[in-house]
């Protein structure tokens, strides 16, 4: 504020310091600060001088501080507080700092003109009236409190008093009451030169008389602790008479109601003070006649004013107690006279006010004393003057005894004394009893709740008196003596009950103001006379009654009835009750059923019944209830069955009843609400004894109130405005027990409590959301701490414990707000704001009357109520989190400001540790959600900030939240247990938050200090405590510090990351981490959503752990290298503790986060993590325990468990596959658990498809919580199927057998074939049916009926039904409907299964081909032709599987001619036109792309094949098309003649043939739409694979394909010469060497030719080449062609392969410029043979057999190797011929042959087809033959296939396969061609020997061959 010292103290902060409302206050502290300012509080007020007091000038001072712009302003101020300069300058300085909340823009408009000032002058005014306020405040608080032990600073306020002393301070205080009352207002308010004036005279005014009547109280106190002599009372005397008891209070009006109420105050408080002067002790009478003396004259003319009533009284009693007036009649007539005036005052009435204010009805010293005053009046009174009972006939006695014995001090007194004082007013009572029920009834309520409740009821149950008016007639008496009198006859006085009065009971008969009265000395029962008088009410009439409030019968009943729920109100069990009070209890339901439809009700009397219902409800809840809800009185609920909870917050069928009627129709009239009153306690009652009524109690009390009440009662008129107060409060803490505890989350099994416990709560916020009610809660919020301290400045007590009136009502609106800004988003469907979030959320700009959140924010000042600065801080964390806009800017605060609210209280250690922990909490929400304040909190953008006085103002800024968390890593590095504490935890919370919202550079500052990480991360290395979440929180800033870190790295996170890795401090973690408590969980089911609040602290360092983990292993490796020492031992330790969670399905949760982290750190592994054997053994049986249980439970896990169970059990079943086949045990029990597993996915899966068919709508939840489940199940069964194919035991099948898991299967993929969100699903499971019908459980597929289940499914969706089935969709997919290219995997999968079950299983399973055929016929033909309007992948890959399904369906033609001969047909020319489309193909590479690209807009296939890329899949599309045309010319082989036929029969029938191609020559023309085959678009083909060939390079190796095993020295000079023949290099071509044709001039280009696979085209040539040459021989064998086509054939034929003649030349002809005859060879291993008996010594017995399946690769010499030993060996045409005639003859006369030690038989003994399959003897080929070596040079893969691509699909390898068996097949067939050019048939007597007995062949001689053959059949007819 200034340099200099201060001339004023804080005041405010002062008494938050000293009061003991924090009592967290050091007192050491409390100590210091009094003593400082003792004499400012012994001056009180007069510490504040006056203007004229001090000749310092506020020029002079403004100057002087460098203020000179506030000149102006300040002068103002000084001339409205009247204050001297220097007081004033500091008044505004610490207003500024502490309570001013604008900005600095908004203060200098506050100061820049007269208008705009008078604001802010109100404001600092109201500040300075608070202040001195406060002092008196202080003072009176320790005369409170300096003898009350339990004070916490009793201490310090004695030592304090003792410092100033009491009769100085007394001095004091009279001094400051005699100014204060003679006080004029400031000179120029007073002459109206201030703007306004009047109202702020008024309020002048108003704060004069408050502080007159807080120095009275404290005049009140000082007089009980240190009596006053005469000077003083004469002195306080003269100072009341002055301004007439407060009636003269200047410029307040008594008929305002404010006004009323503070001179109304005054005047008790004066009145008190004075009666508590001359309440003295017997001993005092000195100073009794010294008073009496003095003022007797002056106060006897006291008597027109009614506070001079209670002063006459105690005068009067004062003169009779300490004069001879009682001896004297003369002084007695005096008194006498005085004391009928008081009467007539009506000073009991006066009294009883006074009592029942406001002001002293709490429980302070100030009350007890004004009570204790008043009580020994009475006393003094009664001792005086009620000997004969006369005094209980003054109005209002009774009241006013009733209202002081309902404290405790004062009731214990009254039972105390017997026979003195008011003890008499009681037995008068007894006297009269019955017939003063009323006073009876209030006196024994008084006592009840002052605690005496047993000792009243006792003397209650038997009172010694029956009073009655006599009535000679009724009661027949007998006299005894003048005064007594005996009844001579039993009487019953109240008819149906069984009291008595028997006769002989003496009596007594007096006079009485009603009547001659008789009194019955006979014991008689309270509760006997109660149930009499409901009685005589329930038989009268009730006709014409209206004036409930003064019929006497209903006063008698609601006395009774309010004493009788007193009693039960503390009656804790039903013994309590005895069976008289029974009868009254019940007739209360009587009462109310009776009175309930009277149009003119007794309200009051129905409302104390229902308070006795109330009252019952702890003991008999379930009775009551029953009783309570027949009477159909309360709102009710007319039909449960609406579905929307918002139907019944509008008050749809809702029925408000009796309880609405009475509001409406008497109530508001009367403006008293006891019955309303009345409900809201029995629905409160009733809410809390928690049973679950929700739709017959609870929604409709709520809907009641939120529609009738809570939006209205602003409106109602009140007698008395507490109990507008007291309806509000029971209203909001209703609320508030909703919102709290009935929302609270019950058993997960009962459902329906929930529901209706979820509906209560929805129809609450709702309602509470809409603009009616959210406007009350809003404006309770919206009062302001401004408006609190002036009505805390009214208060007489500040250190009441509880809240009550309007703090309270701010409190529970708060609460409120808070928890519906909490729930909007469980009731609100929409984003949208609410009405009351828009009214919250307003910036200030706009128009806001409200303001919120700048109001919120004041209440951090409160210094009355220690919850509101908690609440503020809470409220605006939930509005922080909530609210989507700037905060900032809705605070209106500059960034110092800010800090000053909140920052400045945590450094302070005098704070609450409450609040400090809700302002960090507030930081660490503004964190995530609000970034302009966090800068503020953080100081960003400090040196640019405003600041409100300017920078030159010496005005302390608190820091920013670093300096707190600079602390508490100092304090962390000291002791790591410091984090276990609140407070350190919420800092750490504050670090997390950081790091969480990526706004870790605000602590730059920090984490570049030296040690920053091992400070922050040293608690990790600590003791680690339980439950304490700053071990999650560390390892989250880990993780994510680790996973955003650039590649250089921190070298000191490093070594805080190393250092956590050691054996030492990870053993510790492990033991730490899976220390997990079996507790059974809310919701085990759930997922694990860190931090939530529901989640335990266990499970979230769980999940932290496993995340720090994973980041490590998986994205960050380089980072730090986990030492696998560590990794081991976490996956032995994670896999046990998975295995002992297993059987723990009451909460699921941990073991989710154990099988993920088991899961990563499995494949964090090359391989396995065991070292040894035996450890594999261990970790399988583990793993196998797991499955087991896994399988008893699948179904109740959550869908991650079940993904990262199955994940590692693939993985687990790779890595330990040995030893699961090596065990005898393990393979059975593994498999038993896996096909549990499977099958409860298959059912799942079935149950879901079948649901959604039948509702026809997609299960989008159920699909997203089963696919990657499914699909992992799927891969385990492929997994399984891998390891056990080959090796597994026998039975390994046995429990897929058992459980069915193949017909499973078939059912899955019946049920989801047809449905679009399956496919994916549907996919996978076609491809395990692929799987297992490839292994040896592929026969199991005969037995479950394939076709039933597949052939129909397999048939297009009804969606692609409308439309060409090949045709493509739209050009964007729709992602909820059937699309060609979604379908096309589909039937892919299918045809491909079904081609291999048929590959498999051939005869047995060509039925159901055929039946797949005649089906699919359509769809089949679609698929072929599909390449002529997409080449797509997906596209392609249909295609290639239809093809290849067609050519092994072919092997069977004549059984699928007989079955469905047109499906043939149509297939087969589907086929032709396939081939010819493909062949074009290579002659249009330009449509080609296009057909890629797919039939796109014409732009995007421009900028499709313009994409890099793109070349490689046109070149993978030239692949796939040549192994489409090998497919097709396999297919059409069946149908033309093989060669050995052509050449070599003697009769060849042409008839048997059609032709496959037309005489056509020449390239397929680019505009032809209908392509078919002719011998010019095959011959063209020719020619571009052999430019491929050509420009790769291709050659040959002269590696024998065949083995000659004469001996074992031959065989291994065979294996020399394979090995010598591998180490040559590749033959080179010639440049030379033409690589054109006539036919392929329209060729794609040649960097496209020489990137295709040249094994594949050089296949591709052979097959074409064979079927040409067939089909061109069937040409020219057919006599119908004419001669010219014939020539034509041959002339062309001979054009069209020049290029492949010379081909032939250059590559396969060794050294043929030497060798110049066309048929010359080099014969290798030429061997003489002898035949004999056996028909072959050498060779192998599968040298006839095409059934191995080998395909074309080059990626290694043993795949060679292998494809070599099982290919078909060729053999030349003339041993072909020579063994004919053995052939036959071994066919007639079969034999086995026996093999010789020097090799096996070698045997042609059937005839082979060019299109027929092998034999069964091809599978001992590669066991008995010697490893044949390549004769081809292993060429560099093309482009495209490099490492990482994908593998070939098995479809493709079949399909190789497949062709490599036909081209072996055909190889041999075509041998006999090779022969002299005079080709001669030998005779059948085949010479015994021939030297071309043994040949080996090697790859090229086929070539040779077909060369060969083309220039016979272009040379000869």
């Amino acid at each position: 504020m200034s340099s200099s010292p201060s001339v004023i103290t804080d005041w405010k902060g002062l008494w938050q310091l000293v009061s003991g409302i924090h009592h967290e206050t050091p007192e050491s502290t409390v100590r210091e600060e009094l003593l400082n300012v003792s004499k400012e509080l012994q001056d009180g007020v007069l510490q504040f001088r006056k203007k004229s007091a001090s000749n310092v000038k506020l020029e002079d001072l403004l100057k002087e501080r460098k203020q000179l712009k506030l000149l102006p302003f300040t002068q103002n101020l000084q001339e409205l507080l009247d204050l001297e300069s220097q007081q004033c300058w500091e008044i505004l300085c610490y207003y500024l700092t502490n309570e001013y909340r604008g900005s600095a823009s908004s203060l200098a408009t506050h100061i820049s003109s007269e208008s705009n000032m008078s604001k802010l002058l109100d404001d600092i005014w109201g500040y300075y009236t608070l202040e001195r306020m406060i002092v008196l405040k202080i003072v009176k608080n320790m005369l409170l409190f300096y003898e009350v032990p339990n004070h916490p600073y009793h201490t310090q306020y004695k030592e304090l008093l003792n410092k100033i002393t009491l009769p100085k301070l007394r001095d004091s205080y009279l001094n400051q009451l005699e100014q204060l009352i003679n006080e004029y207002p400031p000179y120029k308010l007073a002459n109206g030169e201030f703007f306004d004036y009047h109202a702020r005279l008024i309020i002048w005014s108003e704060g004069n008389a408050r502080e007159i009547n807080e120095v009275t109280h404290i005049l009140l106190l000082i007089c009980e602790h240190l009596p006053f002599e005469l000077k003083h009372v004469e002195k306080l005397f003269n100072c009341f008479r002055q301004h007439t008891f407060g009636r003269l209070q200047s410029y307040l009006d008594f008929g305002k109601p404010l006004h009323n109420e503070i001179m109304t105050r005054l005047a008790y408080s004066e009145t008190i003070l004075l009666l508590k002067c001359i309440d003295l002790p017997d001993n005092a009478s000195t100073l009794a006649l010294n008073i009496i003396d003095s003022l007797d004259k002056e106060i006897i003319k006291m008597y027109h004013n009614p506070e001079n009533g209670p002063l006459l009284l105690a005068w009067m009693l004062l003169k009779m107690r300490f004069t001879k007036a009682i001896e004297d009649e003369a002084a007695f007539l005096p008194c006498q006279l005085i004391g009928k005036r008081a009467i007539n005052l009506r000073c009991f009435e006066y009294l009883y006010n006074m009592l029942t204010c406001s002001m002293f009805k709490d429980d302070s010293l100030v009350s007890r004393i004004t009570r204790r005053t008043v009580y020994n009046m009475l006393t003094y009174m009664c001792d005086l003057f009620d000997g004969d009972g006369s005094c209980a006939r003054h109005p209002y006695i009774y009241e006013l005894l009733c209202e002081l014995l309902s404290w405790p001090s004062l009731a214990k007194d009254f039972c105390a004394e017997e026979e003195k004082g008011v003890r008499s007013l009681y037995n008068t009572l007894l006297e009269t009893f019955p017939m003063d029920f009323v006073h009876l009834s209030m006196l024994a309520n008084a006592l009840t709740k002052a605690g005496m409740s047993t000792y009243i009821k006792n003397l209650l149950e038997c009172l010694p008196i029956f009073t009655d008016l006599y009535d000679e007639n009724k009661y027949l008496l007998r006299a005894i003596n003048d005064d007594d009198y005996i009844l001579t006859a039993d009487i019953k006085p109240f008819p149906h009950l069984d009291f008595i009065i028997p006769a002989k009971t003496t009596a007594a008969i007096m006079a009485r103001p009603e009547g001659y009265c008789v009194h019955f000395r006979t014991s008689l029962n309270y509760f006997v006379v109660l149930h009499h008088e409901i009685n005589c009410l329930l038989a009268e009439t009730i006709q014409n009654q209206s004036d409930w409030h003064h019929n006497e019968r209903a006063r008698r009943i609601n006395a009774g009835l309010e004493y009788l729920q007193s009693v039960l109100q503390r009656t804790k069990s039903l013994n309590a009750i005895s069976s008289e009070m029974v009868h009254p209890t019940e007739m209360c339901i009587d009462l109310l059923n009776k009175f309930k439809q009277v149009p003119q009700p007794p309200i009051q009397m129905l409302a104390n019944c229902l308070n006795v219902c109330t009252m019952l409800l702890p003991l008999v809840d379930a009775e009551i209830y029953a009783r309570v809800i027949n009477l159909h009185i309360l709102p009710a609920i007319t039909n449960e069955t609406l579905d929307s909870y918002k139907d019944y917050a509008l008050g749809i069928c809702f029925d408000s009843r009796i309880v609405g009627t009475y509001l409406i129709d008497v109530e508001k009239k009367l403006e008293r609400y006891d019955f309303l009153l009345a409900y809201l306690g029995f629905l409160r009652a009733y809410t809390k004894l928690q049973r679950n009524k929700f739709f017959k109690i609870e929604i409709p009390g709520l809907i009641f109130l939120l529609r009738e009440v809570f939006p209205h009662l602003h409106a109602w008129g009140f007698e008395e405005q507490s109990e507008r107060h007291k309806i509000y409060t029971e209203i909001m803490g209703f609320v508030c027990d909703i919102l709290d505890t009935v929302t609270s989350i019950g058993d997960k099994n009962d459902n329906n409590n929930n529901a209706e416990k979820k509906f209560l709560r929805d129809i609450c916020l709702h309602s509470l959301s809409n603009l009616e009610n959210g406007m009350v809660i809003l404006r309770f919020v919206a009062l302001g701490n401004a408006y609190l301290q002036r009505a805390m400045e009214m208060e007489s007590n500040w250190m009441i414990q509880q809240s009550h009136g309007i703090v309270l009502l701010v409190r529970l609106a708060m609460r409120i707000l808070m928890q519906l800004l909490r729930l909007k988003t469980t009731t609100n469907e929409s984003t949208e704001l609410t009405p009351l979030e828009a009214l919250i959320y307003t910036q200030p700009k706009q128009r806001d009357t409200l303001r919120i959140i700048p109001v919120v924010t004041s209440y951090m000042s409160n210094i009355f109520d220690r919850w509101l600065p908690i609440l503020s801080c809470r409220l605006l964390r939930r509005i922080a989190l909530e609210f989507n806009m700037s905060l900032l800017a809705c605070l209106d605060m500059e960034p110092d400001q800010i800090r000053l609210t909140f920052l400045q209280r945590l450094p302070d250690d005098l704070e609450s540790d409450s609040l400090k922990i809700a302002i960090l909490e507030l930081v660490e929400a503004c964190i995530e959600k609000q970034p302009g304040v966090t800068e503020a909190f953080f100081k960003v953008n400090a040196t640019q900030e405003k600041r409100f006085l300017g920078k030159e103002a010496s005005i302390q800024i608190a820091d920013s939240i670093l300096t707190f968390l600079e602390d508490y890593l100092e304090a962390v590095a000291q002791d790591p247990q410091t984090v276990e504490h609140t407070l350190p935890s919420k800092i750490m919370n504050i670090f997390h938050s950081l790091w969480k919202n990526g706004m870790q550079s605000l602590v730059d500052d920090l984490t570049k200090r030296p040690k920053f990480w091992s400070q922050l991360c040293n608690p990790l290395f600590s003791t680690l405590g339980r439950n304490v979440r700053v071990y999650t929180q560390l390892l989250n800033i880990l993780s994510i510090e680790i996973f955003s870190i650039t590649p250089e790295g921190n070298k000191e996170l490093k070594d805080v990351v190393l250092r956590f890795f050691d054996s030492v401090n990870f053993d510790k973690w492990l033991k730490y981490v899976f220390d997990m408590p079996k507790t059974p969980a809310a919701d085990p089911y759930c997922a694990v959503e860190l931090f939530n609040e529901d989640v335990p602290e266990w499970l979230c360092r769980l999940a932290a752990f496993k995340s720090f983990l994973i980041i490590l292993l998986k994205k960050q490796t380089h980072f730090v290298e986990v030492p696998s020492k560590q990794l081991k031992k976490l996956a032995e330790q994670t896999l046990i503790t998975l295995v002992d969670r297993a059987d723990f399905i009451e909460d699921l949760r941990p073991f989710i986060i154990l099988s993920e982290l088991y899961l990563f750190v499995l494949l964090s592994f090359k391989l396995s993590y065991t070292d040894t054997t035996e450890e594999d053994v261990i970790m399988l049986q583990q793993i196998i325990k797991l499955l087991s249980r896994l399988s008893s439970c699948y179904i109740d896990l959550h869908v991650r468990a079940k993904e990262a169970c199955l994940a590692f059990t693939i993985k687990c079943a790779d890595l330990l596959a040995s030893e699961l086949l090596n065990d005898s045990n393990s393979p059975l029990n593994f498999l038993y658990s896996v096909v549990s597993i499977i099958c409860t996915e298959l059912q799942n899966l079935e149950n879901s498809a079948r649901v959604e068919n039948q509702a026809k709508l997609e299960l989008e939840n159920l699909q997203q919580t089963s696919t990657n489940s499914l699909i992992l199940s799927f891969n385990l069964l492929k997994t399984v199927a891998s390891i056990f194919h080959e090796c597994g035991p026998s039975n390994w099948d046995l429990p897929f057998i058992v459980n069915k898991v193949f017909q499973r299967l078939l059912s899955c993929a019946s049920s989801i074939l047809q449905l679009q969100s399956k496919q994916n699903l549907t996919v996978e499971l076609l491809d395990v049916l692929i799987v297992f019908a490839k292994g040896n459980c592929s026969v199991e597929f005969l037995h479950c009926d394939v076709g039933d289940y597949l052939w129909l499914k397999l048939l297009p969706p009804k969606d692609l039904l409308q439309n060409n089935f090949a045709a493509l969709g739209q050009t964007k997919l729709e992602e909820n409907s059937w699309t060609v290219q979604k379908w096309w995997p589909v039937y892919t999968r299918g045809i491909t299964l079904v081609t291999i079950l048929l590959e498999k299983h051939k005869h047995h399973f060509i039925k159901n081909a055929l039946q797949f055929v005649g089906i699919h016929e359509e769809y089949l033909v679609d698929s072929l032709l599909l390449a002529k309007q997409t080449l797509e992948p997906l596209a392609m890959e249909l295609i290639k599987s239809a093809v290849t399904f067609v050519s092994n369906l072919v092997e069977f033609e004549s059984l699928w001619r007989l079955e469905h001969s047109q499906s043939l047909f149509n297939v087969m020319r589907a086929v032709q036109v396939l081939m010819g489309h493909c062949i074009s193909m290579f002659h249009q590479p330009k449509n080609l792309k296009c057909l890629i690209a797919g039939r796109n807009l014409q732009l995007d296939i421009l900028a499709d094949i313009e994409r890099p890329g793109f070349t490689d899949e046109v070149i993978n599309a030239f692949n796939n098309l040549t192994e489409i045309i090998t497919l097709c010319v396999q297919c059409l082989q069946r149908f033309s003649p093989n060669l050995l036929q052509l050449i070599c029969a003697p009769e060849f029938l042409i008839s048997k043939y059609e032709p496959i191609f037309e005489i056509h020559f020449g390239a397929p023309k680019l505009n032809e739409t209908a392509i078919t085959l002719t011998f010019g678009t095959v011959l063209s083909i020719v020619g571009i694979f052999t430019k491929v060939l050509n420009l790769q390079g291709h050659g040959f190796h002269e590696v024998p394909l065949n083995v000659i095993p004469t001996s074992t020295n031959d065989a291994a000079n065979m294996s020399q010469a394979g090995t010598a023949a591998r180490s040559r290099t590749q033959r080179q071509f010639s440049k030379s060497v033409s690589i054109t044709s006539v036919s392929s001039a329209n060729c794609p280009p040649n960097e496209l030719l020489s990137n295709l696979d040249g094994e594949l085209c050089l296949l591709a040539l052979e097959y074409i080449l064979m079927l040409a040459a067939s089909q061109s021989m069937l040409a020219l064998k057919n006599p119908y062609l004419p001669v010219r086509e014939k020539q034509i054939v041959r002339r062309e034929i001979s054009t069209e392969l020049l290029t492949f003649h010379e081909f032939v030349r250059k590559k396969v002809l060794i050294e043929h410029r030497e060798h110049r005859e066309m048929w010359y060879r080099r014969k290798h291993g030429l061997v003489f043979m002898q035949l004999g008996i056996s028909s072959a010594a050498s060779g192998s017995s599968g040298t006839a057999s095409s059934s191995g399946t080998t395909t074309r690769s080059h990626s290694s010499t043993a795949q060679s190797n292998a494809r070599r030993q099982s290919s078909d060996l060729r053999v030349n045409v003339v041993r072909r011929l020579h063994l004919q005639q053995e052939h036959t003859r071994q066919h007639q006369q079969p034999q086995q042959t026996p093999s010789t030690s020097g090799g096996n038989t070698f045997e042609m003994s059937r005839v082979i087809s060019p299109i027929s399959s092998g034999g069964s003897r091809a599978q001992d080929a590669p066991l008995q033959q010697p490893a044949a070596l390549s004769s081809t040079p292993q060429l560099s893969r093309p482009p495209l296939r490099r490492q990482g691509d994908p593998a070939p699909t098995p479809s493709e390898i079949k399909r190789n396969s497949g062709t490599e068996r036909e081209r072996n097949n055909r190889e041999q067939e075509v041998q006999p061609l090779q022969e002299d050019e005079d080709i001669q048939y030998f005779p059948p007597e085949e010479p015994s020997y021939t030297p071309l007995s043994y040949v080996q062949l090697v790859e090229e001689d086929y070539l040779h061959l077909m060369s060969n053959l083309f220039t016979v059949i272009c040379q000869s007819d």
